[in-house]
């Protein structure tokens, strides 16, 4: 009698495990179309658009990245936010217009017209933590005999966004040894949080600490935020500035004693994309810190990038960076500099 029962309820179990399967394998079905100006045509799962490049997930060839100017229609039944050149935001399921060169954006009181070359951005309206999150990983070494310098430089870049808001971790080691003298340490980790408002405006925030002793700096936390403006937002480049506060505490290699400061923050970041193979993008961002309550004490950094595709998601990076402080600790340096190279593995 016991045995029965058991048997019965393991073919409802069983009965209800396949249901579930077969409804899930029905709600992930790929039903997004994209039609490109060679006329090939792809069915998949429209994932992002972002810097150009439209993230289509497929059942037989994974995600593959395709070049916006190169899409000539879409079809999907699926929500979605559009986001043009200008800052203004659409949302709605989309489909091919009448007219060459545009997409038909079905709100739920009216359609809109849109050209294909003003939309920069598309972001589904639910995901997954999975879906949307991307980033890097690099390494990099390199070692001279003659002079006995070793480095060693480490780097992560993780990113996720949602039509509201935008975060990014970076976090970056560069350990420099030589036999004569001691060893060097660049260590930083931020994270960045920026929310979305109207025509291409935001605010944001970011905590993180670093470590110098270039500069004399055993340990900086830092705490700010600000307003800003997406100057220049294309397919191709963005340009974007910051103006805020930063509060921070330092621990000098020279002192046991630490320090409170309070600085104004100005920042600019410009991004350069050509997707043409191969790949290549450029970053450069330079921030500027002058002191408010150590008044006549300015801080700057200056990064660069350049990032060259060799074969799928593998980019070989070169870096640069410059940090400028003109009150250095007693045994730190007005600035600090450093080329690297190294491999990158994008996420």
């Amino acid at each position: 009698m016991l045995n029965n029962v058991i048997k019965n309820r393991l073919k409802i179990l069983f009965t209800l495990s396949i249901f579930l399967l077969q409804s899930h394998s029905a709600l992930a079905q790929k039903t997004d179309i994209v039609v490109l100006l060679n006329g090939d045509k792809m069915t998949g799962e429209i994932k992002s658009l972002q810097t150009g490049l439209l993230n289509f997930k497929t059942d037989n060839m994974g995600t593959v990245k395709i070049e916006w100017i190169k899409i000539d229609k879409i079809w999907t039944d699926k929500i979605y936010e559009i986001e043009l050149v200008n800052g203004r935001t659409y949302y709605g399921t989309i489909e091919p217009d009448s007219i060459k060169g545009k997409l038909l954006v079905k709100e739920v009181s009216k359609d809109t017209r849109l050209f294909i070359k003003d939309i920069v951005k598309i972001t589904r309206i639910k995901e997954s933590f999975w879906d949307i999150l991307n980033g890097y990983v690099q390494l990099g070494f390199s070692f001279t005999r003659a002079s006995q310098i070793a480095q060693l430089s480490l780097g992560f870049n993780g990113k996720y966004r949602t039509k509201a808001f935008f975060a990014e971790l970076n976090a970056n080691s560069v350990i420099t040894t030589t036999k004569a003298e001691r060893t060097s340490r660049k260590q930083d980790i931020f994270l960045t949080y920026y929310r979305f408002l109207e025509n291409r405006w935001f605010w944001a925030g970011l905590i993180g600490a670093e470590e110098n002793t270039e500069l004399g700096i055993q340990l900086r936390t830092s705490l700010g935020g600000g307003g800003g403006l997406d100057i220049i937002q294309t397919n191709r480049n963005v340009l974007s500035t910051l103006l805020g506060v930063s509060l921070n505490r330092e621990w000098y290699t020279d002192s046991t004693e630490a320090k409170n400061n309070i600085e104004g923050l100005v920042s600019g970041n410009y991004e350069l994309f050509i997707y043409d193979r191969p790949k290549v993008h450029f970053q450069t961002s330079v921030k500027i810190f002058p002191g408010l309550t150590d008044f006549g004490r300015v801080r700057s950094n200056l990064e660069s990038s350049l990032d060259w595709e060799i074969f799928l998601d593998f980019y070989w990076a070169l870096s640069f960076y410059l940090t400028y402080d003109n009150k250095p600790a007693s045994t730190g340096s007005e600035t600090d500099y450093r080329f690297e190279t190294s491999i990158r593995y994008e996420l």
